[in-house]
Parts: structure tokens; C-alpha cells; sequence
């Protein structure tokens, strides 16, 4: 297959997410773990594109993303930094699962029900930013996140033309 590397990394991202919608799909008390294969598409549907769509992310807002139905993502504590731009919180997000910064929080029937994603600055030890999100509003995060990501290369492509 010869393809270029915007082409395999649109190619992972994509295969990424139909992986998440089938396991979500054909869950089961015992397996496949739709929370496990999320994370996996984080990984692999959000890290991957970042680095060449993220100056694009941080042309918007985080109210206008949240007005185009992303989820709300708020800061943990007062002390954690704010995100500047929807380009920055898309960093935060990333550099939580790229450097295992995430924790499964479980509910009263030990279900995993949110993901707590946190950032830590490696020459202090100190946390930077951290967050809680739904197992429903992390989908919704990466969701959007593919959505226009999609929409951005298409433009890009466009504009070549």
C-alpha cells in the first residue's frame, strides 16, 4: 500500500474509532472492555494526528468547542492551569495518556465510570492540570476531536487542490 503518512495516521484514526464503536457494540460482562478500548483509541485516534492539526485547534475557543457540543471539561482544582484554547486542552488530554497520566474511577458496583486525566510536570513531581470525565463525555471528547479532525484535513486537502 503505497500512502502517505497523513493517509496512514487518517487510517488509524479512523480504524481506531470503528474498533470502539464495535467493542462497544458487543460488550459484555466479561469482555471485550469498551473503557479499555477507549482509552486505546485515545491513544490511538488523538495522539497520533495531534501534532500536525494542532495549530488549527487552537484557532477556537473552548466555550465555542463546548457550544459545538463538546463535552464541558473543567479543571480539578483552582490551582490547575486553564487551558488557553481548545488546542490546549487537546494537549492536556494527549499528554495525560501519552504519559500515564490517567485513572479509572470506579462506581459503587466497581464499573468504571469516569476517567481522571492528569498532567505532572517532570522536573518538579508537581500536578499541572488534571481532570474528571464520564465514561460517555470522554466518547464524546474523542468524538468531536475525530469529527474535526476529519474536517480540518478535508480543508487542508482542499486548499492543495
Amino acid at each position: 500500500m503505497n500512502t502517505t503518512k497523513q493517509d496512514r495516521v487518517s487510517m488509524i484514526m479512523e480504524r481506531s474509532m470503528e474498533n470502539l464503536r464495535f467493542i462497544e457494540k458487543h460488550k459484555m460482562n466479561n469482555g471485550p472492555y469498551e473503557v479499555t478500548q477507549l482509552v486505546n483509541t485515545f491513544l490511538g485516534a488523538l495522539a497520533h494526528p495531534w501534532e500536525e492539526l494542532k495549530a488549527e485547534f487552537g484557532k477556537k475557543s473552548v466555550k465555542d468547542a463546548e457550544k459545538e457540543g463538546w463535552p464541558k471539561v473543567e479543571r480539578e482544582l483552582p490551582t490547575d492551569v486553564e487551558p488557553k484554547n481548545l488546542g490546549d486542552l487537546i494537549r492536556l488530554m494527549r499528554n495525560a495518556m501519552a504519559h500515564g497520566g490517567i485513572t479509572l474511577l470506579p462506581d459503587g458496583d466497581c464499573e468504571i465510570e469516569e476517567i481522571q486525566f492528569a498532567n505532572v510536570d517532570p522536573r518538579s513531581g508537581n500536578r499541572t492540570w488534571s481532570t474528571k470525565l464520564t465514561i460517555r463525555d470522554a466518547s464524546v471528547f474523542l468524538d468531536k476531536f475525530v469529527e474535526a479532525a476529519k474536517t480540518l484535513k478535508q480543508a487542508k486537502q482542499e486548499r492543495r487542490e
